[in-house]
């Protein structure tokens, strides 16, 4: 199947992304949560992590629509089925939407994928008309807790056998096993390969590794935080406990332990996402943490015969 060129407006010029566009990028998204939620919580160091794994080839996999030289729009298809379209707040209503909407799920088609996720902002009410208009779903919402610098951390006296402690190389494939295994339990999940892992969390920029928390039992891992600093903030992008030690508190020491840390590192929030699928939002606002932004995943199914 031959893919669908882009259909760019009148003013407007396109092209696919490189890696040198990782922080224009970066704008262009934080722009959007910007003007939808108040606040942005992406930086390039995301982008060019998430452009570095095996699943996306730039060249073949994005595109990106300029205004001159200013990135006005971009989208992004990836091999989990996400179908990524940004629009900057200023060009709004000019069609540059929908032409991505048409372009990523042509591109998805392309590469032979079943069904397309998009996600917006709940507040975004023209991305919700024109995902409904185009034959989506919606299924499950996703949330930005976070942890005020004036909210006690909530902690709990961990089991007689269980200890936390730092992160070492040799604990790398121990870590991914138990992050992998607790997230393979959320319904129609795709899983990680240890090499997407590691590019994601462990060996891009800006990630200190000695700041992840690790829980341990009789010398096996049995649970962990993976920690990343960021404009002040403490982030938790992946929090998991195997699921023979839960409901034990782990959890909830290895989130207490590694915001204290960012804490006394010069981080005064803390901040995790997490999904409708896990069912963890009412324990993360139990321990205190507060909704920031929330986000509406929707589904398309891509039928190969669409012209």
């Amino acid at each position: 199947m031959v893919g669908m060129p882009l259909q760019v407006p009148p003013g407007f010029s396109a092209r696919p992304f490189t890696m040198s566009d990782a922080a224009a990028v970066a704008t262009l998204v934080g722009a959007c949560e910007r003007h939808f939620m108040g606040e942005s919580f992406v930086d390039a160091t995301d982008i060019a992590g998430q452009w570095s794994t095996p699943g996306i080839d730039l060249a073949a996999d994005s595109i990106g629509i300029f205004d001159g030289r200013v990135m006005a729009a971009g989208a992004l298809v990836d091999d989990r089925h996400h179908l990524a379209v940004d629009v900057h707040p200023s060009r709004l209503g000019r069609g540059l939407g929908s032409a991505l909407a048409a372009w990523v799920e042509d591109r998805a088609r392309d590469r032979g994928l079943s069904h397309g996720l998009q996600e917006s902002a709940v507040a975004d009410l023209a991305a919700a008309d024109l995902m409904q208009r185009r034959g989506y779903e919606r299924t499950y919402r996703d949330w930005v807790l976070r942890m005020e610098p004036d909210e006690p951390l909530s902690r709990h006296e961990l089991p007689s056998d269980v200890t936390i402690g730092g992160f070492s190389e040799d604990d790398a494939t121990a870590v991914y096993s138990v992050i992998e295994d607790a997230f393979a339990e959320w319904d129609g999940r795709i899983a990680r390969s240890y090499r997407d892992w590691r590019t994601l969390f462990v060996d891009r920029v800006g990630v200190a590794v000695e700041h992840f928390r690790v829980a341990r039992a009789a010398g096996e891992v049995i649970g962990v935080a993976m920690v990343h600093d960021s404009a002040g903030t403490t982030w938790i992008p992946q929090l998991a406990v195997r699921a023979d030690r839960r409901g034990q508190g782990i959890a909830q020491e290895l989130l207490a332990e590694a915001f204290e840390a960012g804490r006394r590192r010069g981080c005064a929030t803390g901040e995790l996402s997490t999904s409708g699928l896990t069912g963890a939002l009412g324990l993360y606002q139990r321990l205190g943490m507060r909704i920031v932004a929330e986000f509406q995943t929707w589904r398309i199914t891509l039928s190969p015969d669409v012209p």
